[in-house]
């Protein structure tokens, strides 16, 4: 008999947000030990906020397969 263990995903919070001045982008990942690992950049390029939150999916997507991770939930609040 075969026990196999069933680890939590590991989860994405992003979000991004626009102002006149510029546009930003954040996201977080949580760690199977809840560990936090933030990030935030900044669009070269003036952008609208669903564009911004755009953003913060992708990098966060890039960097979830560079770390190798295989199980992600990922949230946003819009």
């Amino acid at each position: 008999m075969f026990y196999i263990d069933i680890l939590p995903p590991w989860e994405e919070y992003f979000d991004g947000a626009a102002r006149r001045n510029g546009a930003g982008a954040g996201m977080a990942f949580v760690s199977l030990e809840t560990h936090i690992l933030p990030y935030s950049s900044m669009p070269a390029q003036l952008s609208s906020s669903n564009a911004a939150e755009y953003e913060a999916l992708s990098l966060g997507l890039r960097m979830a397969i560079e770390m190798g991770i295989r199980d992600l939930n990922i949230y946003v609040d819009s």
